[in-house]
């Protein structure tokens, strides 16, 4: 590692992220049992009384009324209250229990500035204590104080203070662009003599890897874990494997994590990634057996298990996913879910999709819809479409009927299959009459399949409990205008809707269209002409075509439509336009495409 470190992450931008870098990012962003995140943990909520009172630092009578006054108003006012009183009265005492006490108070307050205040304080009364600079870094990092950054990393280490907490919280925020940006600009500043510090140097690797500079974090944490007086944590070696893995060298970075797992054997954070690049390297059966020698508690068992599941199914190898989820301990402490879904996965891969269906019916809590949705595609996939939407109904909670009823009507009609959309939200309407969103999809939906009085009924209804809405006024008009000769009528609607919602594009697009159908050419255009520079959408390049091409602005119009074809060359109204106008500009379009 060079003596100056230079800079390696500044704000270009980044190259984008591989996934194996995101589940190293995963895999640092898990609970670590240190300094730092303990730190943290404690810090989260209030400290519970000590046999030895706070009040016994006071020999004050009038001191100690102070503190009970702060204490009574932290329970009945919150911390926010509480801070200042305990402020003044830690810097008055010194006392190191009670800045304790107001520094926890202030991480609750969720305040930065008491953050900071409580650690200065602290800091004052002990300048040796981790905690204290841990929590102050923490604040200036977030606020992009750099150079604060570094002064507070020099007098730490002044103090002899560890660093540990810095790889940490870089580990913790590697999402986070600017935090990193501040943290690689404050190692960069630090005297040269400073950043050989192990913890500097871990901090620098992890920078590299970032950064793309994967040679130069190879380099960097295999000199580190030479050295014989560095704390070889698990990270170090994470960083050196990710970052042979980013190279290619998938063989190197097993072995690094082989050996990880020699000195940490029971720590999920070099385990997982290990049976995944054994997987990935096409070594499944060796993932497999290493998993099953896992000497892990039941949790960290069962997300081992489970991750090594997901990653098999990924790479076609469901025999040995269903061999996975028979070693699953029997206790699943709320996972069973996650394992049935991926259970039922494994069995559609092997083409025993009726054991798949049934698996995967049994999935609920947060997986309920994606099961759902799975089971719906697998229905298609064996011509049972019809049975669908019974399975939906079934399997629907209330509160999610709306959502889950969209996607899988969505699904209906992308298979062509507009009838049992319309059926579906049909059927969930009556379960759920109180739904707005359900009865709009099916006002719209019964107009697209032709019952437009149903579409009228619908809307009709809907504007009674919301009258003053833009889209059920316009969706309400635009269907009048087009299916019926109450052209007046719907105007009103429509034109109620545009004072509602004057920039909405599909609202301005039917204003343009009713007057067009009035005859009134030139309002019609300037209406349309704005939709279409708010959406250049296909429906409304039909509409603004035919109006230009009413008033014989030929080239305006072919214009229009040139330009939406290219970007929806298939949409029925666009066609049937041009078609009617045009059909020249059609035979052009298909000589002109590429056979």
């Amino acid at each position: 590692m060079p003596v100056v470190l230079g800079p390696v992450h500044k704000k270009a931008p980044q190259k984008p992220i591989t996934k194996g870098i995101l589940l190293f990012f995963t895999l640092l962003s898990l609970p670590l049992l240190n300094a730092c995140s303990q730190n943290t943990t404690q810090q989260n909520t209030l400290p519970p009384s000590k046999e030895t009172p706070i009040t016994e630092s006071f020999t004050n009578k009038g001191k100690i009324e102070e503190l009970l006054n702060a204490e009574f108003t932290l329970q009945r006012e919150g911390p926010n209250k509480a801070f200042e009183a305990f402020y003044e009265l830690a810097s008055q005492s010194g006392d190191i229990t009670l800045i304790e006490r107001l520094t926890h108070i202030a991480v609750v307050s969720q305040n930065r500035l008491y953050i900071e205040r409580s650690a200065n304080l602290w800091l004052s009364v002990d300048p040796t204590s981790e905690a204290a600079y841990s929590l102050k870094l923490q604040v200036l990092i977030k606020d992009n104080r750099a150079e604060e950054v570094t002064t507070l990393l020099i007098n730490a280490m002044r103090h002899k203070v560890s660093l540990r907490f810095l790889p940490i919280y870089l580990e913790d925020n590697v999402r986070d662009n600017d935090q990193v940006n501040t943290i690689e600009t404050a190692i960069y500043a630090l005297p040269p003599e400073l950043k050989n510090n192990q913890y500097i140097q871990v901090s620098y690797a992890h920078l590299l890897l970032l950064s793309g500079k994967y040679q130069l974090a190879i380099n960097a944490s295999e000199k580190l874990l030479a050295q014989k007086n560095t704390d070889k944590n698990e990270a170090l070696y994470l960083i050196l494997a990710f970052s042979q893995k980013s190279l290619g060298l998938l063989d190197d970075a097993i072995k690094t994590l082989q050996t990880a797992s020699q000195y940490f054997p029971k720590n999920t954070r070099t385990i997982t990634p290990l049976i995944d690049f054994l997987v990935e390297n096409e070594q499944p059966k060796a993932a497999t057996e290493f998993f099953q020698k896992t000497d892990l508690e039941t949790p960290e068992k069962l997300q081992v298990g489970i991750n090594l599941m997901r990653t098999l199914l990924e790479h076609k190898q469901p025999g040995l996913a269903l061999a996975t989820a028979n070693d699953l301990p029997e206790k699943q402490l709320g996972l069973s879910n996650q394992v049935q879904y991926l259970t039922a996965i494994a069995l559609a891969q092997l083409d025993k999709k009726a054991q798949a269906v049934k698996v995967m019916e049994k999935v609920d809590g947060a997986l309920r819809t994606n099961a759902t949705n799975q089971i719906a595609l697998w229905l298609y996939d064996d011509n049972k479409e019809n049975d669908i939407n019974n399975m939906v109904l079934r399997r629907t909670t209330r509160e999610n009927m709306p959502e889950q009823v969209a996607a899988i009507s969505r699904l209906h009609e992308e298979k062509g299959h507009t009838d049992l959309s319309f059926e579906l939200i049909n059927n969930a309407l009556i379960a759920l009459p109180e739904s707005d969103a359900l009865r709009y999809h099916k006002a719209l939906l019964a107009d697209t399949l032709g019952n437009w009085k149903i579409t009228e009924k619908e809307l009709t209804t809907l504007l009674q409990k919301d009258p003053d809405n833009p889209q059920y006024l316009n969706a309400l008009g635009y269907t009048l205008l087009t299916r019926t000769k109450r052209i007046d009528e719907a105007m009103r609607y429509i034109e109620s809707a545009y004072e509602k919602a004057d920039n909405d594009p599909a609202i301005i697009d039917s204003l343009g269209w009713g007057f067009f159908l009035k005859g009134e050419f030139e309002q019609s255009s300037y209406y349309l002409k704005k939709a279409w520079s708010i959406l250049p959408d296909a429906e409304i390049a039909a509409h603004y075509g035919e109006s230009l091409w009413k008033q014989r602005h030929y080239k305006e119009a072919i214009a229009v439509w040139e330009a939406a074809l290219e970007t929806s060359p298939d949409t029925p109204l666009l066609l049937d336009t041009i078609k009617r106008l045009s059909p020249s500009l059609l035979e052009e379009q298909k000589q002109d495409k590429p056979s």
